[in-house]
């Protein structure tokens, strides 16, 4: 089950060494609103994503076996139907979840923080801390703020002298600021000083992520970066980031990912197991759509 933690009074953790304050140039523009073509085309992508991932493809069986019933077809109705039934199952149990999961995660595994080697900057890719709106007072962690974490940790090991935090405002009409500022905020709570955090805040995807963060490193001279972010999305995340000629070494953090074991209960549906299996296909998705147009 995910845990939701909610940032109140911040306190800097005092488990990690002070290295000394680096003056970096902060960028606090405001993020650039998408035009009108680019929202369509990226709501597009979204509902095209959706519809072919478990739960949009168990909708689109059932209207498909809605449709032969009104046509007097109820052996194909039936068909469709317990087709959709068995997809459901198949993709909430944890088999699915880790048979699909599994071999993303593999590719990075967990490091200890001496074995990493310094670079110019640490980037961290947004996911997980909620922006302050007027329903929410204070930063909301879930899913992957552990991205966060492992930035703060790895600035106050002395890896790098600076943090890029990358992420935009997916939804700009949604009322809260961008992720990468929900970051800055968090980041300044863990004690990293605001001097040390540069905002890229205009990226809504890993691509955008990569383009937009390659911009900032050319105006600061960074080279090389430790790239942060989940295991499952480091994949990607490192071909994008190469793709536009960024020097990058992979800092993967938020493992919640399991051996596989043979039991009964490897087959037994869950919501959480499905919610990681469509997470899975999504980014197994992302990546195939990334090779085809040649962003990584």
């Amino acid at each position: 089950m995910t845990c939701a933690r909610t940032l109140s009074a911040p306190n800097p953790p005092q488990s990690y060494p002070r290295t000394k304050k680096t003056h970096v140039r902060y960028h606090a523009r405001r993020p650039a609103t998408p035009s009108g073509s680019q929202a369509i085309a990226f709501l597009l992508e979204k509902v095209v994503a959706l519809l072919v991932l478990p739960v949009g493809m168990v909708l689109l069986l059932g209207l498909a076996a809605l449709v032969a019933l009104a046509r007097q077809r109820r052996r194909l109705c039936g068909a469709l139907l317990a087709t959709a039934l068995l997809w459901l199952w198949l993709c909430s149990t944890p088999f699915a979840k880790l048979l699909l999961m599994g071999p993303l995660v593999g590719q990075f595994p967990p490091q200890k923080l001496e074995d990493v080697p310094r670079a110019d900057a640490i980037v961290v890719l947004g996911a997980g801390v909620l922006p302050v709106t007027r329903s929410r007072p204070y930063l909301h962690l879930h899913t992957s703020s552990d991205r966060v974490w492992h930035a703060a940790r790895l600035f106050h090991a002395g890896k790098a002298p600076q943090v890029i935090a990358s992420g935009g405002a997916v939804w700009p009409t949604s009322g809260g600021g961008s992720a990468a500022e929900s970051m800055r905020e968090l980041l300044e709570a863990l004690g990293v000083p605001k001097a040390a955090v540069v905002l890229e805040d205009d990226s809504r995807t890993t691509r955008e992520n990569a383009v937009h963060t390659a911009r900032v490193a050319t105006e600061q001279g960074i080279a090389d970066v430790l790239l942060v972010t989940s295991p499952w999305h480091m994949p990607r995340a490192v071909a994008a980031f190469r793709a536009v000629g960024l020097r990058v070494t992979p800092a993967p953090s938020d493992y919640a990912q399991g051996p596989i074991k043979a039991r009964f209960d490897a087959f037994l549906p869950s919501a959480a197991a499905l919610a990681k299996t469509t997470r899975a296909m999504r980014e197994w998705l992302a990546q195939l759509v990334y090779r085809w147009r040649g962003w990584a």
